[in-house]
């Protein structure tokens, strides 16, 4: 079979599963693979059982190596592809997920299933995100479309471009993203696009760190629409909005229910 950027994943045993992403950790627990997990990611913290499970750094081969695997999953936001491509030329089974869209993730779990001898499971899952996600569309569907940024970073303002998974959520819940494509899935864009007419949400992952640079925006020439309430900030759970693993769902309700409240 094929991963989702289109390298072969031999068939074979999955019992040591070293996942290189909190994202693809959490699909693997959510189909039933916590139990053969060996060795995470340092940010994986959900669910809490895998917390407990050894940290390994997702750049270091010899590490990762160490554990013995017979199957490393990886996930294009936020892995390195020479790792990888490095750990399949040693003879590791290497399976890569690009979830990008909310379909794109439920066929993510889908393969992983597969690959991991948990179809019935995967799809059951992916079967459950799909009825998810297009009661929240449907919700969105009577919402006045408008003009919205996923803002991943304030000082630089970094945005989500089509093409990710930010968009798509966005998309589904009746928001166009004013952010162009053509320049990377997060490119940087002028602070002036936060004066853009069309501009009428921002939404951003709910998170210290992130708060305080909008903070920052706030008391600038730039920010004065957001200040003034011309343009509503959104807040979402950071984890569900800020990774492509089965809680995206969550952040997709999460951003409809927010449109679905009175300014």
């Amino acid at each position: 079979m094929e991963d989702q950027v289109g390298h072969r994943v031999a068939a074979g045993s999955s019992s040591r599963v070293v996942a290189l992403a909190p994202d693809v950790a959490e699909m693997l627990s959510a189909i039933g693979v916590a139990g053969q997990l060996v060795a995470v990611s340092p940010a994986t913290d959900f669910p809490d059982a895998l917390r407990r499970l050894p940290i390994v750094s997702p750049h270091d081969v010899e590490a990762i190596l160490a554990h013995h695997p017979d199957l490393v999953v990886a996930s294009t936001a936020g892995n390195d592809p020479l790792v990888a491509r490095r750990l399949a030329a040693l003879g590791v089974r290497v399976c890569t997920v690009d979830a990008t869209s909310c379909e794109r993730l439920a066929a993510a779990c889908e393969l992983l299933g597969r690959v991991c001898g948990r179809s019935d499971a995967a799809a059951g899952l992916a079967a459950t995100l799909r009825q998810r996600y297009a009661s929240a569309t449907s919700r969105a569907s009577r919402l006045p479309r408008r003009g919205a940024l996923a803002v991943v970073w304030w000082r630089p303002l970094i945005v989500a471009a089509p093409g990710t998974f930010h968009d798509d959520l966005l998309r589904r819940a009746g928001l166009d993203n004013l952010a162009r494509a053509g320049a990377g899935r997060f490119p940087h864009v002028e602070e002036e696009s936060l004066l853009d007419p069309r501009l009428a949400f921002v939404v951003s992952a709910d998170e210290p760190d992130v708060r305080a640079g909008f903070a920052t925006v706030l008391g600038r020439p730039v920010g004065h629409r957001l200040a003034a309430g011309e343009v509503r900030a959104l807040w979402l759970p950071a984890d569900p909005f800020s990774r492509p693993g089965p809680r995206l769902v969550d952040a997709l309700d999460a951003l409809v229910a927010a449109r679905e409240e009175k300014p």
